[in-house]
């Protein structure tokens, strides 16, 4: 059955319904740490890594993006684990000359001290050669111009020179456009803004099929602990 956006954002990451059960799945475990003595950790064995109400809000999230999601702690976490987690020493990386300007600044500042270079493309182009690009990180619409930018057509670009597509889909969000289904090989958002809507949580995340993606960034925010609280998941 095909349901329209609104009834898809409603029952995003709930499971079906059964008589008897409740509405919306819980409690919320501020910090679930359950080791039995004989098996060792179970599915929730520590917060930081495993945790019930974040799977809830990452299966929503993954539901509407099309791809599976890890959220983190804001949208900056989330776009500054895909970078350390993807570029290394020698690497370049593609980023929004108009976009979110914190972006920029770690671009030309902690990632060019680890080596990795950077190159400012305008979100409405030209765009240049992409050969030697590890990454292309688009923002589209752009924040704060709104320019933007033909995802398909970037990404097919990129993607014959061999880079990887991210495309910050804070401003559209997942009903305005859906990036994975244009080409985009990631998806990376600020969860605060449009897509809360109401100010009142700081969130971020990513979405992406790519596997291996998956596991780096996975890893990264295991290691680095930049994940939301449970409550910021559960609201």
């Amino acid at each position: 059955m095909s349901y329209s956006d609104g009834t898809r954002v409603v029952h995003a990451g709930l499971p079906e319904a059964q008589v008897g059960e409740p509405f919306l799945p819980g409690p919320v475990f501020a910090a679930p740490y359950h080791l039995d003595p004989v098996d060792g950790p179970g599915v929730n064995g520590y917060a930081r890594t495993e945790h019930p109400t974040r799977r809830g809000l990452e299966s929503a999230i993954g539901e509407l993006e099309g791809g599976p999601a890890l959220v983190f702690a804001s949208g900056q976490a989330a776009i500054t684990a895909l970078l350390l987690a993807v570029l290394r020493t020698g690497d370049t990386v593609a980023v929004p000359a108009d976009g979110y300007f914190t972006v920029r600044s770690f671009a030309e500042g902690t990632l060019r001290d680890l080596g990795v270079k950077t190159v400012l493309v305008p979100t409405a182009g030209p765009y240049p050669d992409f050969t030697g690009v590890r990454l292309v990180l688009l923002e589209s619409p752009a924040n704060p111009g709104l320019d933007v930018c033909d995802i398909r057509a970037v990404a097919a670009a990129a993607h014959e020179a061999g880079a990887l597509v991210a495309v910050d889909n804070t401003t559209a969000t997942p009903l305005g456009q859906t990036p994975l289904t244009l080409g985009a090989d990631v998806v990376v958002a600020s969860g605060t803004k449009a897509l809360t809507g109401h100010s009142d949580v700081l969130l971020g995340y990513l979405a992406t099929n790519d596997e291996a993606v998956f596991a780096k960034v996975e890893t990264w925010r295991k290691q680095t602990g930049a994940v939301p609280g449970a409550f910021d998941a559960w609201r």
